[in-house]
């Protein structure tokens, strides 16, 4: 059941079928509640995780405790890749909808890209590219701050440049 899951998922579409054989053994499917905290800003990054169902919101918490809005996720996309990236989760995630995730431990990953160097870039190019259209969803919201958008418009769909 792995297998047909990671096949569907974007980040690992790239993959040969047998290196999603050989990634499936190493993940796991885990049931999420709608409201519920998949992980936090600053939480030690041990997993990754891929949403299969549902829809996640990305939040960069404020001093208020309220948190911008980043990005709305839905099923086949990698989220927590901090965990190939750094210490600890950048942002937080929390689930709007009901969701079944898919996580795979950073040990796994590790060894993953370590003994498969090829698999590892794959997943490597997945991540720079999808960082890359955040980078420019984030600059689009600086630009709304900067026109003086309210706040409750960020992380929503930004209007056209003129």
């Amino acid at each position: 059941m792995a297998t047909a899951f990671l096949k569907a998922a974007q980040v690992f579409s790239y993959l040969k079928p047998e290196e999603i054989d050989y990634l499936s053994k190493y993940a796991q499917t885990e049931p999420y509640k709608s409201g519920e905290i998949v992980y936090s800003k600053g939480q030690p990054a041990a997993r990754a995780y891929v949403l299969l169902e549902g829809e996640v919101v990305l939040r960069a918490p404020t001093a208020a405790g309220h948190g911008i809005v980043i990005e709305h996720v839905g099923p086949g996309t990698m989220i927590g890749a901090s965990v190939l990236l750094g210490e600890t989760y950048m942002v937080t995630a929390q689930c709007v909808t009901d969701c079944k995730i898919m996580t795979l431990a950073k040990s796994a990953l590790e060894q993953i890209t370590t003994s498969n160097p090829q698999m590892g870039l794959v997943i490597e190019k997945y991540l720079a590219a999808h960082y890359y259209q955040r980078s420019l969803g984030l600059m689009q919201m600086l630009e709304g701050l900067i026109r003086g958008a309210p706040i409750e418009d960020l992380g929503r769909e930004p209007a056209p440049i003129p």
